[in-house]
């Protein structure tokens, strides 16, 4: 029996919509060890993936919720494309597996968040390879190249609010074609300076400030004036108690990172939500001797 641990996303933004130098997209995130994907080889159900190789009977053991901003398309499909390539006794990594099953064609965060875990930045599109944008549901463009990866050093706290709006489908490809992002050249700097750096030296505050001004910066401010009032409120109240908020692509999902459980737990007992460690190794398949 094959048997696969995933895991879930934090986007953090999106860095340029207009390609004005010639690239666009690019992105920022982190792997969750929580929540995340578990799947078997198991009589349970055959996925409706198109791949070049049989693809087994799968039984899901854990699962997470679509459309909430934690990336459960990419990550569902990546991990039944690694299972099946190991199944099949093919050596596919997340990248090559990602074209299969056509994905990463805006962010590449999910997949080099599935391959090697961690803090992960991607280097966006050529304009020779991507003419228009569009989001990954929707883009046929290969992933982009992979610029830089570090393991995260603090926990996550997350919060889903029930209230919050979910954007996909057609909603989502609205969004991309009516974006008129501001801030984008100060965004840059942000990711670069402050941002990048913070994360490798262990700079929490330095981290937590990056975050916060992402959220009025290029396309994140649009993702989060599309969110509802209450998110909105979550976010504002962490970042009034000290705990600046980001939403996590189109969101609902607010995150905040924080030193330790016991910071999490206070946020916790305020807001709800949970804390989970950053997965910092990636996805991992394995064959195991016990069918169950």
């Amino acid at each position: 029996m094959l048997r696969l641990i995933g895991l879930s996303r934090i986007h953090i933004t999106l860095f340029d919509l207009e390609g004005k130098y010639g690239r666009i997209d690019g992105g920022a995130g982190i792997a969750l060890r929580n929540p995340k994907i578990v799947i078997r080889t198991g009589n349970c159900y055959t996925p409706n993936v198109s791949l070049p190789f049989k693809v087994p009977s799968i039984c899901i053991e854990e699962d997470y919720e679509e459309h909430i901003g934690l990336g459960h398309t990419t990550q569902y499909l990546l991990s039944v494309a690694k299972i099946a390539a190991e199944y099949n006794f093919k050596k596919l990594n997340a990248y090559e597996l990602a074209k299969l099953v056509k994905r990463g064609g805006t962010s590449g965060v999910g997949i080099y968040a599935f391959e090697y875990g961690g803090f992960v930045v991607d280097g966006g599109h050529s304009l020779k390879v991507k003419k228009e944008l569009l989001p990954s549901d929707f883009s046929t463009a290969p992933p982009p190249p992979l610029i830089a990866r570090l393991n995260f050093p603090w926990y996550i706290y997350v919060n889903v609010p029930k209230s919050g709006r979910r954007i996909y489908g057609a909603d989502e490809i609205r969004v991309f074609k009516e974006a008129k992002v501001e801030g984008l050249d100060t965004l840059a700097r942000v990711i670069l300076i402050e941002l990048i750096p913070s994360v490798a030296e262990g700079d929490l505050e330095g981290a937590l400030n990056a975050i916060s001004l992402i959220q009025n910066l290029g396309f994140k401010k649009i993702e989060v004036s599309l969110q509802t009032e209450e998110v909105k409120d979550l976010m504002h109240k962490m970042n009034k108690i000290g705990f600046p908020a980001g939403l996590s692509s189109f969101g609902p999902a607010v995150y905040t990172f924080v030193r330790s459980i016991r910071e999490g737990e206070e946020l916790i007992s305020r807001f709800g939500g949970f804390i989970t460690e950053p997965n910092n190794e990636g996805a991992k398949v394995f064959w195991t001797m016990t069918n169950l």
